[in-house]
């Protein structure tokens, strides 16, 4: 079985940041941040790995605070074969480790989770949305918020 890895990228000009989430890559990746236009050496979003054992990841929103603080958010298959939904934080410049956002594997009985969409109005505080399948089959959404 091929393993897939997600590849997180940032790019900024001068104090401005922005991020733009990638799909899978069918390496081993990650991301690379950009300081004044320049990209620096991509890293694989720290702790996906060990949350992502059914080898399918992919980040589907970034947003950023402020310069070097933010947010992002998707999905990984775990052991069970079902799709989750785990966010990452990014503080001064070092990004966290990514966790299973919290609640949603409850909520997730169908087994088809993921974050949508991240925002984050400053460092440390946002919020993220998304969609997940519950024991009926259907599909409901759900909200986190940082604090």
């Amino acid at each position: 079985m091929r393993r897939h890895r997600v590849v997180m990228v940032l790019a900024g000009a001068a104090a401005v940041w922005c991020a733009a989430p990638l799909a899978v890559m069918a390496a081993q990746g990650a991301g690379a941040v950009a300081r004044a236009g320049t990209w620096r050496t991509a890293i694989e979003v720290p702790g996906l790995g060990s949350l992502n054992k059914g080898g399918e990841a992919q980040v589907h929103s970034v947003s950023c605070g402020s310069a070097g603080n933010c947010a992002a958010g998707g999905s990984y298959r775990d052991s069970s074969a079902g799709f989750q939904a785990f966010v990452v934080s990014e503080t001064n410049g070092t990004w966290g480790t990514a966790i299973e956002v919290p609640g949603s594997g409850a909520l997730n009985a169908g087994g088809f989770a993921g974050v949508n969409s991240v925002s984050c109005r400053s460092a440390g505080k946002c919020a993220a949305g998304g969609t997940y399948t519950d024991g009926s089959g259907h599909i409901q959404a759900f909200v986190a918020s940082q604090a």
